[in-house]
């Protein structure tokens, strides 16, 4: 119920049109409802005393209600049509504002598939209850209570007996509602699961066929589709004994008023005409039961479609704009991480008590095994994700988070920290308080969420490129950006030899998400766009990893001159890109290890000078870099 009061109050923000919608249908049953009456003058007066003259003026005037009533209709129509057009306007673009404010958490958490039914399917049940349903359910109302007056104004007694079914009706439809709104909903999330499983199989096409699994994947799909299918039909089944039960009633009540009704005919007790229009109003009854029969399930729909909408509106955005923001039009590129703690949905721990201080300009390349936080953490400095910003405490191996209050539960029992630290069973134990990233010395969290990102460019393994052009994907930060700019950018990543080669060149549209391209064209396409965005923060995640040595080789050389004075972050595993980065700093279960330049950490003999130790072994140096592309694992940890 909760949920369509907020989506009524989305309706009645359009008043002027809410309004009208309502009082033209009100206004068209009530001429509708007048028409039996009519009737009855017809019948007990015009044609009893031969008034020719009048029997041409009431059927005109009957004719003259029907059109309005007709008319009243129409204009209902249209405008609760206009209504639901401009709530869902409003509702679809506050719904993706809402997706694009919230961190990839809440993407991690809910599948694109339900999220996409949310917005489209779900939105679209919405809107039909916007044009039905409202009307549908006032227009019941106004005719149910404006048949029983012009019944009432004809004869009383059998009114009180056509009200004793009301009861009923009301009852039946509340028991309805509350046994169908529970499978509506259900019907809503399995379509949501069906879209995901479809959505994956479309997307992951070339691995589907790749390992001929077809079959297996058509089957899966089946059972989701036909587990939507089952709900749907268990809905409509239900849906199905509404209508006819009401009209059954009516039909009983209609019965038993012929008979009665024509006995006080008979009798003289009631008129032919007040009996013929009393049968006509009873008739006019089945309509509001349809109505409420309609109204009914299209409410319960619309609710289990609202519950799943306004999930997406209510779910807290984790990451928030500050209250304040610090905003800058360019940083320096000073970053520092000081004693962070990080992890997905607050369980595992991913980055744990991480410190590195990085100078402005330098080339930071980032070493470690896979699941060891080197992605993890370059996706906090745009604020992708943010650092864990509860004081917690180790005992026994375990780590506790403290809330806002001092206080947290262990084994059990609840223990509230004093002065940094914390007593445990007689024990005391520090209080480890929350770290902090900065850039140029102000923390992240600061920072206007725009401003920060624009400082910032990332170059992902996996680039995503949009179905436009080549110019419109390079320039993608920058829209405004002359051809000679996005030129110069295409060729810094070594790309642009090839899009000059092509038949319409920068304006050649490439397919969805790239496809037409090889691995390597769309990442320097990637790399073209980051590098036209001008971030004083540069984010390279393995992004050379599909380009051949040779291309690697050039537009390592191409992106010496372009990262002059930016701060560059490297995920790689390049020989050429660790020798020569300024601070090289290898990872392992999301902590930092060893951090120094090349000739440091060989003379420390650590983890580093052992793999380098390795390499120079299999006779793999930096020298040999057009030979090899990728550093072996050694010891389990990737280099």
């Amino acid at each position: 119920m909760a949920y369509m009061w907020r989506l009524t109050g989305y309706a009645l923000k359009q008043r002027g049109l809410f309004a009208g919608a309502m009082l033209a249908s009100g206004l068209g049953v009530a001429f509708n409802t007048v028409t039996p009456l009519v009737l009855a003058i017809i019948i007990d007066s015009v044609i009893p005393n031969l008034e020719y003259g009048l029997l041409i003026f009431y059927a005109l005037l009957y004719l003259l209600l029907s059109g309005l009533y007709a008319a009243l209709d129409m204009i209902g129509r249209y405008l609760a049509s206009l209504m639901a057009q401009h709530v869902i306007f409003n509702l679809r673009s506050e719904l993706y504002d809402s997706l694009m404010e919230k961190d990839l958490a809440f993407f991690d958490e809910n599948e694109t598939g339900q999220l996409l039914a949310r917005v489209t399917t779900d939105v679209t049940t919405m809107r039909e209850f916007l044009v039905w349903g409202y009307r549908v359910i006032f227009i019941g109302v106004i005719s149910l209570l404006g048949t029983y007056y012009v019944m009432w104004l004809l004869n009383q007694q059998l009114t009180m007996y056509m009200l004793l079914i009301v009861p009923s009706m009301i009852l039946f439809a509340y028991v309805f509602a509350k046994r169908v709104r529970p499978i509506f909903l259900s019907s809503r999330n399995q379509f949501g699961v069906l879209s995901s499983v479809m959505q994956e199989n479309i997307v992951g096409m070339k691995v589907i066929r790749s390992y001929a699994t077809v079959d297996r994947e058509s089957m899966r799909v089946e059972r989701q589709n036909r587990g939507f299918m089952d709900i749907v039909i268990r809905a409509f089944k239900l849906s199905a004994l509404y209508s006819p039960f009401l009209i059954t009633v009516l039909g009983v009540a209609t019965g038993f008023l012929i008979y009665y009704g024509g006995f006080l005919y008979v009798t003289s007790v009631m008129t032919e005409g007040d009996f013929v229009a009393f049968v006509s109003l009873v008739t006019m009854l089945a309509l509001p039961a349809r109505f409420f029969s309609w109204g009914v399930g299209m409410y319960q729909r619309a609710s289990a479609a609202a519950e799943r909408t306004f999930f997406v509106l209510d779910n807290s955005d984790k990451m928030m704009e500050p209250e304040n923001p610090v905003r800058v039009d360019r940083v320096v590129g000073a970053v520092e991480f000081d004693r962070i703690d990080f992890s997905y949905h607050g369980e595992k721990w991913i980055l744990r008590d991480v410190s590195l201080k990085v100078k402005p300009g330098q080339v930071v390349a980032l070493l470690g095994g896979t699941g060891s936080g080197k992605t993890s953490l370059m996706n906090l400095i745009p604020r992708f994700y943010d650092v864990d910003s509860q004081p917690n405490v180790t005992y026994r191996g375990r780590t506790y988070r403290i809330d806002q209050k001092g206080k947290t539960r262990i084994g059990g029992k609840e223990y509230t920290s004093q002065d940094g630290t914390i007593s445990i069973d007689g024990d005391t134990y520090l209080v480890k308080q929350p770290g902090s990233l900065c850039i140029d010395g102000v923390d992240v969290r600061q920072y206007s969420l725009q401003d920060l990102r624009k400082q910032t460019g990332m170059v992902h393994q996996d680039p995503f490129l949009f179905s436009a052009s080549i110019r419109e994907n390079i320039a993608f930060a920058r829209p405004d950006a002359s051809r000679e700019e996005i030129e110069v950018a295409a060729k810094a990543a070594m790309i642009d030899d090839f899009v000059s080669s092509l038949e319409t060149g920068y304006d050649t549209v490439i397919g969805e998400r790239g496809v037409t391209l090889s691995g390597g064209q769309k990442q320097r396409i990637a790399i073209a766009r980051a590098l036209l965005a001008d971030p004083r923060i540069l984010i390279l995640d393995d992004s050379t990893s599909s380009v051949d040595a040779k291309t690697e080789n050039l537009i390592r050389q191409a992106l010496d001159n372009v990262m002059a004075g930016r701060t560059t972050f490297v995920i790689t595993h390049r020989i050429s890109t660790i020798r020569n980065a300024d601070l090289i700093v290898m990872m392992e279960h999301g902590r930092i290890v060893e951090s120094g330049t090349h000739e440091e950490l060989v003379a420390k003999g650590g983890l580093y000078a052992d793999i380098q130790a390795t390499l120079a072994g299999m006779g793999i140096t930096a020298d040999s870099i057009e030979q090899t592309q990728t550093m072996p694992t050694t010891g389990g940890h990737a280099t």
